[in-house]
Formats: C-alpha cells, sequence, structure tokens
C-alpha cells in the first residue's frame, strides 16, 4: 500500500491548545478516529507533532491520496491546518533498487 506523510501547520489563533471553538470541534471529531481509519483503509504508522511550531506530522499507510484526504476531513484536522501530502517511499525500499 502506499506511503503518505501529511505535514499540518496552524496558526496560534486556531491552535485547539487557545482556541476553544476549535478545541471543541476536534475533541468530537478526532473520538472517531479509529472508526475513519477503517472507513478509509488508513494505517498510521506515527504521528508526531512540534507545539512551538504548531506543526503536526504523519505517516501513513492509504489506498490514495483521496483517502488521506477524506480521513483528515473526517477526524477534523483539515478545519484548522493548511495541510501539505506527499506520497513517499521507505529510504531502505529505493536503497534496493541501486
Amino acid at each position: 500500500m502506499p506511503i503518505f506523510t501529511v505535514h499540518m501547520m496552524h496558526s496560534v489563533e486556531s491552535c485547539p491548545v487557545y482556541n476553544e471553538g476549535t478545541k471543541k470541534k476536534l475533541k468530537e471529531l478526532s473520538s472517531k478516529r479509529k472508526e475513519a481509519a477503517l472507513e478509509h483503509q488508513i494505517n498510521i504508522l506515527t504521528a508526531v507533532f512540534s507545539q512551538l511550531e504548531h506543526l503536526i506530522i504523519y505517516v501513513m499507510e492509504a489506498p490514495s491520496h483521496k483517502a488521506v484526504e477524506r480521513y483528515l476531513r473526517d477526524v477534523g484536522f483539515s478545519i484548522y491546518n493548511k495541510i501539505e501530502i506527499r506520497e513517499v517511499e521507505f529510504v531502505e525500499d529505493a536503497l534496493k533498487t541501486l
């Protein structure tokens, strides 16, 4: 299955830590993460964030770019983030082709 990285950035003003509206909506939608992942055939490999930079990075397996978009919408990340999605490969796999 293809691998995707997702880089999400948001402003301080829209950050769920400081914005009560965003926090409420994110809590409501993010509680559906497992169901949304199953529905869109998403396997989260890892997720990290940098609080000071308001940056969230996910690495996931998904059947398509569109499936990633739908998952991010369904769990609320598209409400307050600027999102970049890239299809990537593991370096180990790329080195095997040399």
